[in-house]
């Protein structure tokens, strides 16, 4: 028997039409992985690694049965079904859509290919302040601390500014 894990989402674009992106792209998630039951608010922020134009960034909160490795495996083909490309190059690149899994339920998962929570999500203003606005009661299983904690210890000086909110029924 399969239980429903609540998992979260970051979203990125920078790319074309930033907004019709992110809405498509819940819209896919809606329907390859799971029940979307909550959605930030819609941030611009810099890129963040490179220069290139800014981002678009929201979190989703989403009920699944699927194993945390089916969700990367369905959200790396979500990216590839909206037109990216993975470069080969080392580094960050502008990207029609960015899907990075944050967290799994308390699960903590260090693999060659998945690493949950995410390892990086702590020093990203971009990914953090979106999953602030969801009010999750949520504790780092690593380094024991809430979203709250995160974002007030975060170093990343990012303005992130809040685009709209976004109607995900």
């Amino acid at each position: 028997m399969n239980l429903e894990q609540k998992v979260i989402l970051s979203l990125g674009t920078n790319q074309g039409d930033k907004l019709g992106n992110i809405l498509f792209c819940i819209q896919l998630i809606k329907e390859q992985i799971g029940e979307v039951t909550q959605v930030s608010k819609l941030y611009e922020t810099p890129s963040w690694g490179f220069e290139s134009d800014a981002f678009y960034n929201c979190a989703l909160e989403v009920a699944t049965i699927q194993s945390p490795l089916e969700v990367l495996k369905k959200a790396l083909s979500i990216e590839q079904e909206m037109g990216r490309v993975r470069q080969q190059q080392i580094g960050y690149q502008s990207r029609i859509i960015d899907i990075d899994l944050i967290f799994y339920g308390e699960q903590v998962i260090h693999t060659e290919e998945l690493q949950i929570p995410h390892p990086l999500m702590q020093d990203r203003k971009f990914v953090l302040m979106p999953i602030l606005d969801l009010n999750i009661q949520w504790k780092h299983p690593v380094l024991n601390k809430t979203i709250e904690s995160l974002v007030g210890n975060c170093k990343d000086s990012s303005e992130c500014l809040v685009v709209q909110d976004i109607d995900f029924v």
